[in-house]
C-alpha cells in the first residue's frame, strides 16, 4: 500500500516535541563524558585503600587512564582566566 508523502504522519508531529529533550539528553551526555575522569580521580584513591591483588592493579590502571584522559591544558587555561 503506497504512502502519500504529502500528508503529515503521526510520527513527525511527536518528533518535534521531543527535539528539546534530545538536545538536553545530548548536553547531559557531554557533561557526563567530560566529568567522568574527575569522578574517577576522587573515588579511586578510596578504593585503593581497601583493594588488594588484581583488584588493586585494576584500580591503579583505571586511575592512570583517568589522568591521561583529562585535558590539562584547558584546565590550566580556565584556572589562568579565573586568576586574572
Amino acid at each position: 500500500m503506497p504512502q502519500n508523502l504529502l500528508t503529515p504522519q503521526a510520527g513527525r508531529a511527536s518528533m518535534r516535541s521531543r527535539c528539546p529533550l534530545q538536545y538536553i539528553h545530548l548536553g547531559f551526555r557531554f557533561v557526563r563524558y567530560k566529568s567522568t575522569p574527575w569522578f574517577v580521580l576522587t573515588i579511586t584513591p578510596l578504593k585503593l585503600l581497601f583493594a588488594s591483588g588484581v583488584e588493586r592493579t585494576h584500580e591503579q590502571v583505571r586511575y592512570f587512564n583517568a589522568i591521561a584522559s583529562i585535558d590539562f591544558v584547558a584546565t590550566y587555561g580556565l584556572l589562568n582566566d579565573l586568576l586574572s
